[in-house]
């Protein structure tokens, strides 16, 4: 383990209450995440191009084609209110 990480400051961090249990189970969980963190910054992984596939196959993707759009008009008309061209919505926050 790198170091001892302070988890009354953590859990204050968070907004969270802790008793001495979770507290201990917490500090286990962290430094075993920091652990598997440390080994992979360790390994030794070869400088050949990353493929974002799983099974680094060549992804298989569809050309862009331009379609008909609907006119601002058109996009308004079936809007239950509308005023000065654009939508209108009820307020979101009061």
């Amino acid at each position: 383990m790198p170091e001892k990480i302070d988890i009354k400051n953590v859990a204050k961090l968070a907004a969270i209450k802790l008793n001495e249990e979770e507290e201990k189970q917490l500090q286990n969980d962290l430094s075993m995440i920091i652990d598997h963190f440390a080994a992979l910054s360790e390994m030794d992984l070869p400088d050949s191009k990353i493929s974002i596939h799983p099974l680094g196959m060549p992804l298989n993707l569809s050309e862009d084609i331009a379609s008909k759009f609907l006119t601002h008009e058109e996009a308004l008309s079936n809007a239950p209110e509308s005023k000065d061209g654009q939508f209108v919505v009820p307020p979101s926050l009061d």
